[in-house]
C-alpha cells in the first residue's frame, strides 16, 4: 500500500515538473470550440511575441483533416487590463476578419505547409504600443468544425539595460512581494513563540501550537513562491521550484480550511473534544479542500486555452465557496451551544457570556475576511490595470496577515484574556439582567 501511495506522489511530482514552463505550450486536438483565449501578457514599452503554430489542420465533420482557410485565425487584443476570461460573445459570431478592428490577424491562408511563425517587436518605433496582449483563436467554419495545432508562444519585456524579463510588466514586482512577506510571517511565528507562548501565566494548548505550525508553512510556501518567480523572470521557467511550492501551498491551503474550522468549533477552548457533527463537518471539508487544492494546481499549470481549464478554474471556485461556508457552520453551533449554557442558569454565565460576545466578533472577521479574499480580490484582479496586477496579491496577503495578528490576539493565550476569564465566588451580575441583554440582541427572542 505504501510503495503505491509513494509511486503516486513521483508520477505527480514528475508531471508537475514537465508541464510547468512560463513559454507557454499549448497542443489542440479536434477542438469544436469557436472562440477561446490562449494566454494573456502585459507589456511594457519594449518588449517581444513570437508565435509558432504546427500541424494546423481542421476537420469539418467527415473524419478527414483539411488545411485551414480564410475563416480561422489567431488575433491579438490589447487591452487595459485582463480580459481572457471574458468571452465577447458578439465576437463569436462576426467573422469579418478584416474590418473587427484587431490589433494583429493571423488568418488560416498566411500558413505555409500546415505552419505559422510570426514574431512581433512591442516598441513606439514599431507602433505596437504597451499593453496587455491577449491571445484568442477564433474558428468561423460552419458546425461540425473542428480544430488541431500545435502552438508555441513566447513573450517577455526587455527593460532598459536590455534584460529579459519573462514575466508580465505586472507580475514583475511578485518575487520581491512574497520575499518580503515570506520573512514578515517568519518574524510574527517568532514573536508569536517568543512573547505569547512563553513566559509565566500562559494557558498554552495545542491549537496554539497549531497556529505556530501554519505560520511557518504559510512563510516557506511564500518563500518557495518568491524563487519559483525569480526563476521564471530570468528564464522562463521554474526550474522545478514550482514542485516545492506546490507541496507547501497544498499544505498551506488544507491546514488553513482545517484550523480555522477548529477555532471555530470552539476545540480546546469551549470543550476538548469535537462532536459528532463537527466530525462530520471536517469529512467533507477536508477531501474538498484537498481537491480544491488539485484543482489549483491543475489552473496554474494548464495554458488557458485549455478545453479543460475552465472548468477547472469553475471547479476551484466553487469548492472554495463551499469549504467557505462548512467552516462557518461550527461557529454557529458553537454560538448556539454557549446560549444554550447560558440558559442553563449556572455558575459559568460570566464565562459563557463572554465567550458568545468573543464568538460573535470572530464571526465577522472570519465573514469579513473571507468575502474579502474570495469576491473583493477577485474583482481586483479582473479590473486592475495591467501594470498593477501585483496590488491584488498584495492585498490579498496583507488582509491574510490582518486576519492572522487579529485572530491571534483574540485567542491569545494569556490568562487576562476574557475568553479564559474563570468567574469568582464574588462575581455579582444578575442572570436576569444578562438573559434580557442577550434577547435585545437576538431581536427580542425570549428565552427558555
Amino acid at each position: 500500500m505504501n510503495s503505491n501511495i509513494n509511486k503516486i506522489i513521483v508520477i505527480f511530482l514528475l508531471f508537475i515538473a514537465i508541464i510547468n514552463a512560463y513559454k507557454h505550450h499549448l497542443e489542440v486536438v479536434n477542438d469544436d470550440r469557436k472562440l477561446f483565449a490562449i494566454e494573456g501578457f502585459g507589456f511594457g514599452d519594449k518588449g517581444a511575441f513570437s508565435i509558432k503554430v504546427t500541424n494546423w489542420t481542421l476537420n469539418n465533420g467527415d473524419g478527414k483533416k483539411i488545411k485551414v482557410d480564410d475563416k480561422v485565425a489567431f488575433y491579438l487584443r490589447i487591452t487595459d487590463s485582463d480580459t481572457s476570461r471574458r468571452v465577447d460573445e458578439y465576437s463569436v459570431t462576426k467573422c469579418d476578419f478584416e474590418n473587427e478592428n484587431q490589433n494583429l490577424i493571423y488568418t488560416g491562408d498566411s500558413a505555409v505547409d500546415d505552419q505559422l511563425i510570426q514574431h512581433f517587436q512591442i516598441s513606439p518605433e514599431k507602433d505596437l504600443p504597451e499593453g496587455f496582449y491577449t491571445l484568442y483563436y477564433k474558428n468561423c467554419n460552419p458546425s461540425p468544425s473542428k480544430t488541431t495545432f500545435k502552438l508555441v508562444l513566447e513573450e517577455y519585456n526587455i527593460d532598459s539595460k536590455g534584460g529579459i524579463s519573462w514575466l508580465p510588466i505586472g507580475n514583475a514586482p511578485l518575487p520581491t512581494l512574497y520575499t518580503f512577506f515570506s520573512l514578515l510571517l517568519f518574524g510574527t511565528a517568532l514573536v508569536w513563540v517568543l512573547f505569547s507562548l512563553r513566559g509565566e501565566g500562559k494557558r498554552v494548548n495545542l491549537i496554539h501550537h497549531l497556529c505556530t505550525t501554519y505560520l511557518v508553512i504559510q512563510a516557506i510556501e511564500l518563500l518557495f513562491e518568491a524563487i519559483e518567480q525569480h526563476y521564471i523572470k530570468l528564464t522562463g521557467s521554474a526550474n522545478g521550484w514550482n514542485v516545492a511550492y506546490y507541496i507547501f501551498a497544498f499544505a498551506q491551503g488544507s491546514f488553513f480550511i482545517i484550523l480555522l474550522a477548529m477555532i471555530g468549533s470552539g476545540w480546546y477552548f469551549i470543550k476538548p473534544f469535537l462532536s459528532d457533527k463537527e466530525k462530520k463537518i471536517f469529512m467533507i471539508v477536508i477531501p474538498l479542500q484537498i481537491l480544491d487544492n488539485i484543482a489549483l494546481i491543475v489552473v496554474d499549470e494548464e495554458s488557458r486555452g485549455a478545453a479543460s481549464w475552465i472548468s477547472w478554474s469553475n471547479i476551484f471556485i466553487f469548492i472554495d465557496i463551499i469549504c467557505c461556508l462548512f467552516i462557518i457552520v461550527p461557529i454557529i453551533w458553537s454560538m448556539n451551544h454557549l446560549k444554550d449554557s447560558v440558559d442553563a442558569n449556572n455558575d459559568k454565565v460570566v464565562k459563557n457570556i463572554q465567550k458568545l460576545r468573543l464568538f460573535r466578533s470572530f464571526y465577522l472577521v472570519v465573514i469579513c475576511y473571507l468575502y474579502f479574499t474570495r469576491v473583493i480580490i477577485y474583482l481586483l484582479k479582473a479590473t486592475l490595470p495591467y501594470k498593477y496586477i501585483w496590488l491584488g496579491e498584495f492585498f490579498s496577503l496583507t488582509a491574510s496577515f490582518s486576519f492572522y495578528c487579529i485572530t491571534g490576539y483574540q485567542f491569545r493565550p494569556s490568562l487576562g484574556n476574557p475568553y479564559f476569564y474563570l468567574p469568582t465566588q464574588d462575581d455579582d451580575h444578575d442572570l436576569n439582567e444578562l438573559r434580557a441583554q442577550l434577547e435585545a440582541e437576538d431581536g427580542g427572542a425570549p428565552r427558555d
